[in-house]
């Protein structure tokens, strides 16, 4: 593919374009700001931290042709994490919880009721 979507250590996401001095242009046509890349080639494009839900559809224009991409980073920022140790210990309170509840209806319902008098 001629664009390529990098994901930087410090959180940061790049679109490279593999055209030669190519120039980004995003979905309202607007020149973008183009950096240079390790390789000393004017064709890397920064769209800031990917926390802040960058998107937008970018083109790549340079000598051989105007590919384009659309970016769509959806972040989870009050998510947790469903793994085994956080299902098991749902599961375990739910049988707990039920248990007491259980006990609870049997200790109420088990209870002499006042006898009317005749």
């Amino acid at each position: 593919f001629p664009i390529k979507v990098e994901d930087q250590e410090d959180g940061s996401v790049l679109l490279t374009c593999n055209l030669q001095d190519a120039k980004w242009l995003n979905n309202r046509n607007e020149r973008s700001y183009t950096d240079k890349h390790k390789d000393g080639k004017n064709n890397t494009l920064n769209l800031g931290s990917s926390i802040k839900d960058p998107q937008g559809r970018y083109r790549c224009e340079g000598s051989t042709g105007s590919p384009q991409i659309q970016v769509h980073y959806r972040m989870c920022h009050k998510c947790i994490e469903l793994n085994t140790a956080t299902i098991s210990g749902f599961v375990f309170a739910e049988i707990i919880s039920m248990f007491f509840l259980g006990v609870g209806v049997y200790l109420i319902a088990g209870q002499d009721g006042v006898h009317q008098s005749r």
